[in-house]
């Protein structure tokens, strides 16, 4: 904001007397150290002096006067050592510091007092030379029981600015019809994320490992803000602690914002100083956000240029010197029309949180891979997409956000088949997924999600049961889609052949010029057929008359059991 007269002329006639100009200069545990010094310089001389009034009777000058003016030499002294030390450049904020303490840049928000400002000094500079003191550590921060808050001024602010649709996803492939040869795809680029929200006490009670169990690994969670109405009172999160620990439990990495509503250095300052206590007390991994928004009846409405610049660089500064990493969250209106010529300044400085929902989004659906992001020139590292998302373990809607890790370049994906050609009999199993595989978009070479399907010579699908039993030529068509850039396919040509039909084996005959002979029994031996016996039956048995013509024999009559001739 613009200087006022008044303070300035408070500066000035304050410069006219040499103690107050030295004071004002330093920070107050200097100034305290300085006093404290001073007192024991006006022990020290009060005692000497005492003693030698007491050693000579003559001297009746007062004790207090001699301790008076010693302490005014000493201050004085001080004073010009001090203005020289400062010309030639060798005080610094850190001069009374002892070899033990750790550098304040290492301490991240811890509000000790060695560095805690004085109000009245910081009020009583302009913007400009406030911000030069804050730009180089000299302002330090404010002690949180000396800025004024309001906790009735904490409310759920509705979202202010622009959004949009989507642009035309140019570089994404069209899915390809079966039976179409994959047309070549040339590299493109993708941006790899995570996925992310951003809550307030609002969201009431949070379920945090249902949330990270939706796909959400990062959170921006609320520790306070500035009232928007006139007064601009600043208030607490309730549950910003409790958020933080569960969130970082459930395996949630976490920032913190402050909902921003300054209109100048000074305010920032507060608003940075508050900040800092309230994320000291917990565990942080990701940047602390200056969530500054505006919108028709906010006190911030006229806040352009110069000035807002100057309230981002105070915020964004002090939480740097403290240890944590400064972002700021800024729609396109305050980046192109409010911040105008200065945003390149603070966008080069700090990291960017970047407000601009798509329409396709408010449903509540989740940004998926290869979804396009805002096309600008500026480079943001978060992106809040949407302001309705629908998170699991959250009763109310919440903003959504992803988080911009890079890009990666997405190459055409291909199936390999090692054999083109596959020969197999009828009724032979085949494993027609032997030497197939695929190379990802991403250049990974897998062989799950491979399917295919088979056709007969004359375009007929059929299936691979009655292809095994069936002499054919086929054709064998493999697809897989790729996750980030469609279907691709590849063909291949399995050949069913008849089995050959198996020859009779034939036993081999005899060599001409021999006969086959039947063996001869040598002379005296003849084959004889067991006569039964009246023990083996029990019955009259008749033997078999003797072939006759055989052997010229007569033969005799048989007789039965009884001795009968027949």
């Amino acid at each position: 904001m613009k200087k006022k007269a008044n303070r300035e002329n408070t500066v000035n006639n304050e410069k006219q007397d040499s103690l107050a100009k030295f004071c004002s200069s330093h920070e107050k545990k200097a100034r305290i150290s300085l006093i404290i010094a001073a007192a024991v310089v006006i022990a020290t001389v009060g005692s000497v002096c005492a003693a030698a009034i007491r050693l000579n009777a003559g001297v009746t000058a007062p004790t207090e006067n001699v301790e008076l003016n010693v302490a005014e030499q000493y201050l004085e002294q001080a004073s010009i050592e001090a203005s020289e030390a400062k010309a030639s450049g060798t005080m610094t904020s850190e001069t009374s510091a002892t070899p033990t303490e750790a550098p304040r840049l290492a301490k991240r928000g811890n509000l000790t007092g060695e560095h805690v400002a004085d109000v009245n000094d910081l009020r009583a500079m302009s913007d400009e030379d406030l911000v030069d003191a804050i730009v180089s550590g000299e302002a330090g921060v404010i002690d949180v029981e000396e800025i004024e808050t309001d906790q009735s001024q904490n409310e759920n602010n509705v979202h202010h600015g622009e959004g949009g649709d989507a642009p035309a996803p140019t570089d994404t492939p069209t899915p390809v019809p079966t039976n179409v040869p994959t047309p070549t795809l040339a590299p493109i680029t993708m941006v790899n994320f995570e996925l992310g929200i951003d809550i307030s006490e609002f969201q009431g009670t949070i379920d945090w490992a249902a949330v990270k169990n939706d796909g959400i690994t990062f959170a921006f969670i609320r520790c306070g803000g500035r009232g928007w109405g006139s007064s601009g009172k600043i208030y607490e999160d309730t549950r910003f602690a409790e958020n933080v620990r569960n969130a970082r439990a459930a395996g949630i990495k976490v920032g913190a914002y402050f909902f921003s509503q300054a209109l100048d250095p000074y305010e920032a300052l507060e608003e940075a100083s508050m900040t800092l206590s309230k994320v000291n007390s917990v565990s942080l991994d990701l940047p602390v956000v200056l969530d500054w928004e505006t919108g028709s009846g906010y006190r911030t409405e006229d806040l352009y240029g110069q000035d807002f610049a100057n309230v981002i660089t105070a915020f964004c500064s002090t939480i740097s010197q403290n240890g944590y990493t400064p972002c700021v969250y800024l729609n396109t209106s305050d980046i192109n029309n409010r911040l105008g010529s200065y945003s390149g300044e603070i966008l080069s400085k700090y990291k960017l949180w970047y407000a601009y929902p798509y329409a396709c989004y408010s449903d509540g659906s989740f940004y998926q891979a290869g979804d396009t992001i805002p096309p600008r020139s500026f480079s943001f590292e978060y992106w809040q997409y949407s302001w309705h998302g629908d998170v699991a373990g959250i009763s109310t809607d919440c903003d959504l956000n992803i988080r911009i890790l890079g890009n990666t370049t997405l190459i055409a994906p291909e199936i390999n088949i090692e054999n083109e050609t596959v020969t197999s009999t009828v009724g032979e199993e085949v494993d027609l997924l032997d030497g197939v595989s695929a190379t990802t978009s991403q250049d990974y070479t897998v062989t799950s999600g491979i399917t295919y399907t088979i056709t007969d010579s004359s375009g007929q699908n059929v299936k691979e049961e009655q292809a095994i039993k069936t002499a054919g030529t086929y054709t064998v068509t493999y697809e897989y889609d790729d996750s980030f850039r469609g279907k691709v396919t590849a063909t291949a040509t399995w050949v069913v052949t008849e089995a050959a039909t198996p020859t009779p084996e034939v036993s081999p005959g005899p060599t001409p010029g021999e006969t086959e002979e039947t063996p001869t029994p040598t002379p005296g031996e003849t084959e004889e057929t067991p006569t039964p016996t009246p023990e083996d039956g029990g019955g009259d048995v008749t033997p078999a008359p003797e072939n006759t013509e055989a052997t010229g024999e007569n033969t005799e009559p048989s007789t039965d059991s009884a001795g009968n001739g027949e």
